[in-house]
């Protein structure tokens, strides 16, 4: 896989939509299923109860990437500032250490340095037309990354937003799902949570108009991070027409460290390149 196909899969993947559950729902309000009142603001509560409180995490990432028959497995870095910034940078699968490429999300642009080919991407989110339509900033994709529950739009998801799905998969009532679902004029997002704990194991997006395009983050593997638990896989799935593709992330050595660069600077020698044309380059 090209190296900078690599870089423009990252971008990628977090603009594109996912697969719809079923079932019956209920809208903020209560359900009664199993004899029990449904409270949407107590369960809201619960499961916002499970983000995490830090404002920084730093981790060692193995990194599987494909896209469509291409596959390439390296490792890297993830280094996040809560409402600041979110790097992920990938090194050479063959060398181990040398980075070929980093993807920056600050509050305002999009920052994708191509250290293969000295190229860059470097746009504020308005330019980038593809996260422009489908209506997602920075915080939105902060948290992905995070492991959170979000409404676009809003600082803090309001519990009479959603709708909520109750499911049972079997007889043990630990298996219990509750789907949390909100619609706005361009996508729909389902956040799947385990009922008992509230803890968000699933973000899916689709989009309202019949797309074919589908994209989800699901989190597993869930570890103690400074007084609370951080998912240690967490994996990114896309498909938009025949195209698929998967980028999986198995984090080792999380901490909160602070002493670490929050901005990347590129070479005066690299060349900007056109994020449109890379992204279509990839789907096409």
């Amino acid at each position: 896989m090209k190296k900078l196909s690599i870089l423009a899969f990252l971008l990628t993947i977090v603009i594109l939509t996912a697969c719809r559950s079923t079932g019956s729902s209920v809208k903020g309000g209560s359900d009664t299923d199993s004899g029990t009142t449904f409270s949407a603001k107590n369960y809201l509560e619960k499961v916002v109860k499970n983000h995490s409180t830090q404002t920084h995490l730093t981790a060692k990432v193995k990194l599987t990437i494909s896209v469509g028959s291409k596959s390439l497995s390296t490792s890297g870095s993830l280094k996040m500032k809560r409402d600041d910034v979110i790097q992920l940078s990938v090194v050479d699968p063959l060398i181990g250490v040398t980075e070929i490429g980093r993807m920056e999300f600050t509050t305002n642009k999009v920052l994708i340095i191509d250290r293969f080919n000295k190229q860059y991407i470097d746009v504020p989110y308005s330019d980038v037309g593809f996260l422009s339509r489908a209506n997602l900033d920075f915080y939105s994709l902060q948290s992905l990354f995070w492991n959170e529950v979000f409404q676009p739009g809003e600082k803090q998801p309001r519990a009479d937003a959603f709708t909520y799905t109750r499911s049972t998969a079997g007889t043990n009532r630990s298996e219990e799902k509750v789907n949390m679902t909100f619609r706005d004029e361009i996508l729909s997002y389902d956040f799947t949570t385990q009922a008992d704990n509230g803890r968000l194991i699933q973000t899916s997006i689709w989009g309202n108009n019949n797309s074919n395009a589908q994209f989800s983050t699901s989190y597993a593997d869930f570890s103690a991070f400074e007084g609370s638990s951080f998912p240690r896989q967490i994996t990114l799935k896309f498909t938009m027409d025949s195209k698929q593709g998967t980028l999986a992330l198995r984090l080792s050595s999380v901490h909160n460290a602070t002493d670490w660069v929050t901005r990347s600077t590129v070479p005066s020698k690299y060349t900007k390149a056109n994020p449109e044309k890379i992204f279509q380059s990839l789907v096409k």
